[in-house]
């Protein structure tokens, strides 16, 4: 059975329109984790572990304002995620965050929005989900 991906009704009219965030990550304990912190900041929040699935959802569904991406999962991992996303017009616009506990040396060739690195410090998360899904762009948080 295929992940879920989580999410809540989009806003009524004449309601302000809440910056939706998608977390692609395939630890189920880390993706509920950040689901619930940012959806207690105020984001909408769109969650699964699956590549394919988040690819699928994508497609079909209005941008997020940003993209959360774990690099190293099963089956369609991070970085190849991250190239279909590149080239495809539609959705190349997406910015991305990564979440990894990768060194920069394994992240090259990446243009992301920012990089966190794992284990994830919870404000620096929403510090940086903040300035990026608002259409700001954080300094890349290295090493």
């Amino acid at each position: 059975m295929a992940p879920k991906i989580r999410g809540r009704a989009p806003p009524r009219p004449g309601q302000h329109k809440r910056r939706t965030v998608f977390v692609l990550e395939d630890n189920a304990d880390t993706r509920a984790a950040l689901s619930d912190a940012l959806e207690s900041d105020g984001f909408e929040v769109f969650a699964t572990g699956d590549g394919s699935d988040a690819l699928d959802h994508l497609r079909r569904a209005p941008k997020p304002d940003a993209l959360l991406l774990d690099l190293y999962m099963p089956g369609l991992n991070g970085f190849e995620v991250y190239r279909i996303l590149r080239s495809d017009a539609h959705l190349a616009t997406i910015p991305v965050i990564v979440l990894t506990a990768a060194s920069p040396a394994h992240r090259t060739g990446l243009d992301v929005a920012a990089t966190i690195r794992k284990p994830l410090d919870v404000q620096e998360l929403l510090l940086t989900v903040r300035a990026v899904a608002g259409g700001g762009r954080t300094p890349r948080a290295e090493p």
